[in-house]
């Protein structure tokens, strides 16, 4: 990438401030509802074979992200979706820091309070209508955001899914590595429009 410029390194600090700000505003909460169900803020994790676990996560996000990069791209209704991917990133120009600190702060903190916290609390359903909330996928009178919303709750169900199968540690490092997979494919500019 081309040096930066004026202005984007402000802007990446202020989405790196604003994202940790807020996962630690998820960790709090999710500890809060883990304290009120009388469980400690280890609870939802297992000492038994993290390691695999995290190959396992990592592995599912990494796929995930590129099937929905080459849906994104490819399908001509998805017009407007790589327009907004587009300039998701514009004026930030991310760099790889950014990228990994945003990534593991976003998958690390939203799989605690989601998937640890949440879900046992009030079940998977509900957990993936606050995924979805949390994401902004609820404005009704805006095109496309159906569509978004479906994807978020799927993608919800199947990071519930992956947490029931291989543990916490293995949603942490798939939402992760989706996160950190997508946001290295927009700052490359890879979702220019496909050509009709």
């Amino acid at each position: 990438m081309n040096a930066s410029t004026s202005g984007t390194h402000d802007a990446r600090r202020v989405v790196v401030g604003a994202t940790v700000a807020f996962a630690a505003l998820l960790v709090v909460g999710g500890w809060l509802i883990l304290w009120a169900r009388d469980r400690t803020i280890l609870s939802p994790f297992s000492a038994s074979h993290p390691g695999s676990r995290l190959l396992i996560g990592a592995a599912v996000g990494v796929a995930a992200a590129a099937v929905c990069a080459f849906i994104v791209r490819w399908v001509p209704q998805l017009e407007r979706l790589r327009r907004l991917a587009e300039h998701a990133t514009e004026g930030i120009e991310p760099r790889w820091h950014t990228m990994l600190a945003v990534a593991i702060a976003a998958g690390v903190s939203e799989e605690f309070f989601f998937r640890g916290a949440l879900e046992p609390a009030i079940g998977a359903w509900f957990s993936g209508l606050a995924f979805v909330v949390l994401h902004g996928a609820i404005r009704l009178r805006e095109r496309g955001t159906a569509a978004f919303a479906v994807f978020l709750f799927g993608a919800s169900m199947g990071l519930s899914a992956l947490n029931r199968w291989q543990g916490l540690e293995a949603a942490m490092a798939a939402h992760t590595t989706y996160d950190l997979t997508m946001l290295a494919w927009l700052a490359r500019g890879v979702t220019r429009s496909a050509k009709n």
